[in-house]
């Protein structure tokens, strides 16, 4: 097993594995408005998938969003979709070599996207309409989890800063 294996296993589990209890146990201690909240597991799969590249990315966005699923009341696979889409994403932006701000703007892309086909599969099990979700979950659940991205980039920067 080489090094970075090692270092993504040892990521995945601290932080992956820690994001979906956080997730579970202080994130509804911060909701905002009774529905608003960000979701700290695709965080850490859009920084998994950006320092790890896009394999890494989309295959912590499925083992995170199943045991995300299996630890909720949503059917299993309904967040695993979206964020294998968002991981995959995020690592292959990294061939692109953006940095700084431009690479800011487009893990806010990501957590639209992931939160568009999130509430586009969770309609259909609900009797709301999509119209009334992207206004009242998508756009805000984006705002919110792109300004909980900036802080948890901050805190965890030096763990998923790329090798050089």
């Amino acid at each position: 097993m080489n090094q970075e294996l090692k270092y993504f296993l040892f990521i995945i589990i601290t932080f992956g594995i820690g994001s979906v209890l956080v997730q579970g146990i202080a994130v509804p201690y911060i909701e905002i408005a009774g529905g608003w909240k960000p979701d700290l597991v695709l965080i850490i799969v859009l920084l998994i998938g950006k320092r790890f590249g896009s394999v890494a990315g989309s295959t912590s966005g499925f083992i995170l969003g199943l045991i995300q699923d299996s630890l909720t009341a949503m059917p299993i696979g309904i967040t695993a979709l979206p964020k294998v889409m968002a991981g995959y994403a995020s690592g292959k932006m990294t061939t692109l070599k953006f940095e700084g701000s431009v690479n800011f703007l487009w893990f806010i892309a990501f957590i639209f996207l992931h939160e568009f086909i999130f509430y586009f599969i969770l309609q259909f099990k609900t009797d709301l309409t999509f119209t009334y979700l992207i206004y009242s979950r998508i756009f805000p659940n984006t705002i919110y989890s792109t300004v909980m991205m900036g802080i948890t980039y901050f805190l965890t920067q030096k763990y998923f800063a790329e090798i050089q």
